[in-house]
């Protein structure tokens, strides 16, 4: 607050310096079907692993994870259709290894996933994986895919693949043993829109041998005018922190130094992270230490992306000191511009050398001046 006398009396002036905003280059987020896989959690993120009886039917959700060894000793990570792990299935090998199985024919190298239709005579004719749009996430999605037969040799059966975009077809392509295929298009789309891609039975109907590996990303050009904060959820265990679940990435975050992310639980303590930032946005929270005694109250609080600091001064109340000759009649005016002044409050005789009165601070009050008055 700057007070300055003037000839008319004080001069009260209000300063409020807005923060400046941040400058946030333009890039893109890229799903990733491959490194985005959860053996915990479906849906996992935009990612979900299901099935469909018919291509553009309703899509339903795969309920039982587990985890298969492969033939030579490579353990897979698996959604299936029940505890029997029952196809469809949706495989990931998160090892280093490669797996080997169905007597070496086949073949997957670390960070490989396939996905297979369900068994002949079922319901589940498709197996499925879908990317949904996340919230703020409407825009352009560039879809990039590419498929083949998930076996090699002579055990390889003829497979079909689909695209659905919001439960519309956009491709498909039957494909004869130990082929491949791919498809790439861009899409316009908005928050809770949906993209499918289907493996069936081929041709002839068949399971046996048929199945898809695929790599598939949509990347999303991601425009930020303004920045945003990232938003994220808890996941606790026992008592322990196990996991950060990003609900918004924000963007408008520089690289280094990461925002500093706080664990906030009544009970729980010593949990340690910190934050991955990439091209802006923020990519993953990694748990350092998973703390202990924290409850299903635990909030993840994220800090802002870095901007200027801002000041507000509010003032509610404003005392005036007024230098009066003793015995004398005098009158109080206000005014919100120096210009309009109307009387506040009755004429006042003084009874000392100063009068001190308190007052409201509102628009109408902001200068105000004495005189005396006859």
């Amino acid at each position: 607050m700057n007070i300055t006398r003037t000839a008319s009396g004080l001069l009260m002036a209000f300063g409020l310096f807005g923060a400046s905003e941040a400058q946030v280059p333009a890039d893109n987020i890229v799903y990733d079907v491959s490194q985005s896989f959860d053996a915990a959690k479906n849906p996992n993120g935009v990612w979900s692993y299901g099935w469909k009886s018919t291509v553009t039917g309703p899509f339903t959700l795969l309920s039982v994870p587990a985890t298969v060894v492969h033939e030579n000793g490579v353990p897979v990570q698996v959604w299936g259709l029940d505890s029997w792990i029952v196809p469809p299935l949706v495989v990931y090998n998160a090892t280093a290894n490669t797996s080997i199985h169905d007597s070496g024919q086949g073949v997957y190298p670390p960070g490989t996933l396939y996905f297979v239709a369900g068994v002949d005579g079922t319901p589940q004719n498709f197996g499925g994986i879908r990317f949904t749009v996340p919230g703020d996430g409407d825009g352009s999605y560039r879809i990039e895919s590419a498929v083949r037969g998930y076996l090699d040799g002579d055990r390889s059966g003829d497979t079909d693949l689909h695209v659905v975009v919001n439960d519309a077809e956009v491709f498909s392509e039957f494909l004869a043993a130990r082929s491949a295929t791919g498809y790439t298009n861009t899409f316009e789309l908005a928050a809770g829109d949906t993209v499918d891609f289907l493996v069936g039975r081929g041709v002839d109907g068949r399971l046996s041998g048929s199945g898809l590996k695929i790599q598939a990303t949509l990347s999303h050009p991601l425009f930020c005018n303004v920045a945003r904060r990232a938003t994220a959820t808890a996941q606790v265990v026992n008592g322990f922190l196990v996991g950060v679940d990003l609900i918004d990435p924000g963007c408008g975050y520089p690289d280094s130094p990461p925002p500093f992310v706080q664990i906030r639980d009544a009970s729980g303590k010593d949990a340690a992270v910190h934050a991955v930032v990439k091209r802006g946005v923020l990519e993953q929270v990694v748990i350092d230490n998973p703390g202990r005694g924290y409850s299903a109250n635990t909030q993840v609080l994220i800090a802002p992306p870095p901007f200027a600091p801002s000041l507000s001064v509010a003032v509610s109340r404003v005392s005036v000191r007024m230098t009066v000759v003793l015995g004398r009649k005098y009158q109080l005016d206000v005014s919100p511009n120096l210009q309009d002044w109307t009387s506040f409050g009755d004429p006042f005789e003084a009874t000392d050398d100063f009068v001190v009165q308190e007052f409201e601070v509102t628009e109408a009050t902001k200068y105000f001046r004495i005189r005396e008055v006859l």
